[in-house]
């Protein structure tokens, strides 16, 4: 039996990974036949760099930034070549088609959780951490910046992160202000914006779609859990609005941006920086799910476990477990949310609209909140353990395949590719060295997942088919590219064109082609030397040159030839693949 653990954090208790493998623990227990697929899920906060820079083998780099009280410390910040997403996450964020991509986690710097409660108060606290991280990302050449900004502790409107890239505050005695937070803002009275780094692309990972300023800003709206005090929340809000008129003058754009949705997410970052550059906020579970291929995952799970700290009514407007149920709906499948504690009007319109799902609070009762924080992955895992055990009987426990039969698999399947080109040896081979460090740069080309390998099938026969003979590795290297198919097995498939072979396929190609054309009602010549009662006493070279002529038959043949065949090794690859995965 298959189950998909896909946890959001448990706010101040423990974090979406940690759920994810107390999951895979319980299951071990339980179970032999309970296989655990984690895709620890994340709003753009916590865990964001974590969770999505090694889907696609990107790269963690450790930089110096300042935290939001203006200490400061290590952080990591992700890089991930653009060429290696799938498609559907560079149309999200509108991406080149290559480059580098650098994945930001604002909580990093600026998370709420990494501060204890005495000082938590966002009149204190700011972004600079953020435009720190945004120079240490152009610094290593992105191309495009993704940044998470879940989680946060500051509401300075990215203020702090606007003096990091350079824009000048300071005080009417000419003394400039390095670390801008709130409760310096009534000494500003000098601004100079003309030393602004200029920075790549900014797209913003959030699930808040809350305006700058108002009753639903980011001041009245989360001010509150970012420890300010009630009393304070309107004067917090008369500053911000301050502040918007001192920067229109500089910007004409300000009011305009200030309205826009998600300008109020995390203290008004996305407001700040889309003053200077080329921002676009994308909806953050949106991002992750197509991020994790979340829905395909759904579709292969036998069931769903999720959850979070607490579900209530913020949980619906696009939270990560909020949406799983969604995902499970559509699939059909049973899901389990796990939770610290949950609204009890909440559970009964979501068992109306989710009859498949259970609900599980995990906290304990007559226990103080602190102590369920504390006890929190003990919590789960004895919650998990009896949703297990008491479903046992009425679940189909099938054992996984073990990993040593995937080992023999992959050894097989090692063996079989050891003369082809590999990632680490493609400099050595004639015409495809002049395109190894292309090659090296883009993991799809190595990967044997379903899609590349099917794509290789297809393209591979295909153009091996084509009277293009002395081109063709050339020619599949850039289709491989183009197609995201796998390298040396479109390289591989060429040799289905050998010396021994060429001579039966191109004569097929031009009798295919031939047909073609004449059952189309088109005249052309045929040639003499192809021709069965040809006299070869009357050879000469005019006749030979002739032979020219039959490239667009037999192009036309090698393609309907090659089409027909490439289809049905995918169709065949499909069936043998479920065959031999049983």
């Amino acid at each position: 039996m298959r189950i998909l653990s896909a946890f959001d954090k448990f706010k101040d208790s423990f974090s979406a990974q940690d759920a994810c493998a107390l999951v895979k623990e319980v299951a071990s227990d339980v179970s032999s036949g309970l296989e655990v697929i984690s895709c620890p899920l994340t709003d753009g906060g916590e865990g964001f760099v974590e969770i999505l820079t090694p889907k696609y083998e990107g790269e963690i780099i450790k930089v110096r930034a300042k935290d939001s009280i203006g200490e400061e410390k290590i952080v990591e910040i992700g890089m991930v070549f653009i060429e290696s997403l799938n498609a559907s996450v560079r149309t999200l964020l509108d991406l080149p088609t290559s480059g580098k991509l650098a994945v930001l986690e604002m909580a990093s710097v600026c998370g709420l959780s990494d501060l204890p409660p005495e000082q938590r108060n966002p009149w204190r606290t700011s972004t600079v951490g953020v435009g720190e991280l945004l120079l240490h990302a152009k610094a290593n050449e992105a191309d495009c910046i993704l940044l998470g900004i879940g989680g946060s502790s500051t509401n300075d409107a990215g203020i702090g992160a606007l003096s990091a890239l350079g824009m000048e505050f300071g005080e009417t005695n000419g003394q400039t202000i390095k670390f801008p937070s709130p409760d310096t803002w009534s000494n500003l009275s000098l601004f100079g914006h003309s030393d602004i780094a200029s920075m790549p692309p900014i797209r913003i990972a959030c699930d808040v779609d809350n305006p700058l300023l108002g009753e639903d800003g980011a001041t009245k709206q989360f001010g509150l859990q970012k420890g300010l005090k009630v009393n304070q929340l309107n004067n917090l809000e008369a500053s911000m609005v301050r502040m918007l008129d001192q920067l229109k003058e500089f910007f004409p754009q300000a009011v305009r941006l200030s309205q826009m949705a998600g300008a109020g997410a995390a203290g008004g970052i996305g407001f700040g920086l889309s003053l200077i550059g080329d921002v676009k906020l994308v909806g953050g579970f949106e991002l992750v799910s197509k991020w994790l291929d979340l829905e395909n995952e759904v579709r292969k799970a036998d069931l769903i476990f999720t959850g979070e700290g607490k579900f209530d009514q913020t949980s619906c407007r696009g939270k990560g477990p909020f949406q799983m149920l969604s995902l499970a709906k559509i699939a059909n499948k049973k899901a389990v949310l796990f939770c610290g504690s949950i609204d009890l009007d909440l559970v009964d319109n979501c068992n109306k609209r989710f009859p498949n799902v259970f609900f599980v609070p995990i906290a304990q009762k007559n226990t103080s909140l602190l102590d369920n924080l504390r006890a929190g992955p003990d919590n789960l895992k004895s919650s998990c353990r009896k949703v297990l055990e008491d479903r046992k009987n009425n679940l189909d426990f099938k054992p996984p395949i073990s990993k040593e039969v995937r080992f023999k698999r992959i050894r097989r399947v090692k063996k079989f590719l050891k003369p082809l080109p590999r990632r680490s040896n493609i400099h050595r081979y004639p015409v495809l060295k002049w395109f190894a460090e292309t090659a090296y740069k883009r993991s799809y080309l190595w990967s044997f997942k379903g899609h590349s390998m099917q794509a290789a099938l297809f393209w591979g026969i295909w153009i091996s088919m084509l009277p293009i003979v002395g081109i063709q590795m050339i020619v599949v290297f850039f289709v491989s590219l183009l197609v995201r198919a796998n390298l040396p097995l479109i390289i591989a498939l060429q040799w289905i064109s050998n010396p021994l072979t060429m001579g039966p396929i191109y004569f097929a190609d031009y009798k295919i082609g031939m047909i073609l054309i004449n059952l189309m009602g088109l005249k052309y010549p045929k040639n003499n030397l192809l021709s069965r009662n040809y006299d070869w006493s009357e050879f000469s070279m005019k006749e030979l040159l002739r032979l020219l002529d039959t490239f667009p038959p037999m192009f036309l043949g090698g393609s309907v030839l090659g089409i027909f065949m490439g289809v049905f090794a995918v169709f065949l690859y499909k069936i043998f693949s479920k065959f031999y995965k049983k």
